[in-house]
């Protein structure tokens, strides 16, 4: 193990050389971790310069693009105006790589090289392909959830006096695109780094059973940033209080979501099977639940839309006018296991088979919709010894 002040000696060493060599002004050295990637692959990449004289090129072909290229020197590179260098200075393998492994920026360009960074990241995830909705459905949770958390937007909505939160309560039978939407959220509010937290049924009844509820409850409903909070499925909290008599726990829960202490940037997201007449009427306020968006079994065109996201393959061999005609009444998700269906048999026959997917459906959900009644007591039994269909004796 090096000494702490020999390691500080070498990582002053290493800025000196920048400065000097590099010509960036007051150099700060920065780890940029899962900023790395993106980043350099956007700069445009400069000359190679040796430490003191010393360079060590890396032919390695992994990595290439947004390694340095060098096992000890600097790389140049440039964005949008910013300079900074990449440093590799291998010496030892047991130091951590921050020591040696760094990029360093010229202290006036810090904030802006971090902002072109978050940028970067962004821009390298994959979008988020947005769910099948009704157009003015989709607009409508666009701008109640993403679009209103944005910066612009809070501002304007700050300096009005508006209220800087949001509250959208997604319901309808289940399959029907909440989780799919829900999805989409979360992917755009992780594409920009902005906070989201996602509260279970048991997460909600793990606080409630904590030494303090109220604190472990609250705490579920903030975040350290902007951000989405999601709530899935949960009609225990969101029922009325007259029906279910859980008066204690609704009213945790409402003190969480709009007590004294106000919470901004941010958006709640519940998702619920509840029937709107079975939730509490103090949920349902404004400041509470600002927006109701019922998620129903897709129309024609919309299940013709979700079939024109299947693989070309699958579209080629179908008549899709027939699959949107025999899926009327189906929800998303019984549409998609169709698709997998339709997989599962190509695995084993090499062919599309729709009617076969649609017959071994239908056995799939007539083995679920069976239920097994059991009965308990004495039966009656029939002259052959079998158990009778009949009420109990007892």
């Amino acid at each position: 193990m090096r000494d702490p002040e020999e390691l500080a000696a070498l990582h002053r060493y290493l800025l000196q050389i920048v400065q000097r060599d590099a010509g960036i002004v007051d150099p700060v050295a920065i780890d940029l971790d899962a900023f790395r990637e993106p980043l350099i692959k956007a700069a445009h990449r400069g000359p190679v310069l040796p430490i003191d004289g010393v360079l060590v090129r890396d032919w390695s072909p992994s990595a290439r693009r947004e390694m340095p290229g060098v096992q000890l020197g600097m790389r140049q590179y440039e964005l949008a105006g910013v300079r900074f260098v990449q440093v590799n200075f291998d010496i030892d393998n047991n130091l951590n790589l921050y020591f040696h492994h760094f990029v360093a920026v010229g202290r006036a360009d810090y904030r802006k090289l971090y902002r072109l960074a978050l940028e970067c990241r962004r821009n390298a995830e994959p979008r988020s392909v947005p769910p099948v909705l009704p157009k003015d459905q989709l607009e409508l949770l666009w701008k109640n959830t993403i679009g209103y958390l944005d910066r612009s937007n809070l501002s304007t909505i700050r300096a009005y006096g508006g209220r800087a939160k949001r509250g959208v309560l997604l319901t309808g039978e289940p399959g029907n695109g909440k989780t799919m939407a829900c999805r989409w959220i979360w992917e755009e509010c992780r594409r920009r780094n902005w906070d989201w937290r996602l509260v279970s049924p048991d997460a909600y009844r793990a606080a409630r059973a904590s030494c303090n509820p109220v604190a472990a409850v609250k705490q579920l409903f903030s975040t350290e940033r902007r951000g989405v909070v999601f709530f899935d499925d949960m009609d225990i909290a969101l029922r009325d209080r007259e029906t279910v008599h859980e008066t204690d726990d609704q009213a945790v829960f409402l003190s969480a979501l709009d007590g004294i202490s106000i919470t901004e940037g941010i958006v709640f997201v519940f998702t619920t099977n509840c029937s709107l007449d079975l939730i509490d009427h103090a949920f349902k306020r404004p400041g509470r639940l600002d927006l109701v968006l019922h998620f129903r079994a897709p129309s024609a065109p919309l299940r013709t839309e979700l079939l024109a996201r299947w693989h070309s393959d699958i579209r080629t061999a179908l008549d899709l006018d027939t699959a949107v005609v025999d899926t009327d009444g189906y929800s998303f998700a019984e549409i998609e296991e169709l698709k997998n269906l339709l997989i599962m048999n190509y695995l084993d026959t090499q062919t599309w088979d729709w009617k076969w997917a649609m017959r071994q459906f239908a056995v799939n959900r007539d083995e679920f919709a069976a239920r097994h009644r059991k009965q308990v007591g004495f039966y009656a039994l029939s002259a052959d010894g079998e158990r009778s269909n009949g009420d109990p004796l007892l």
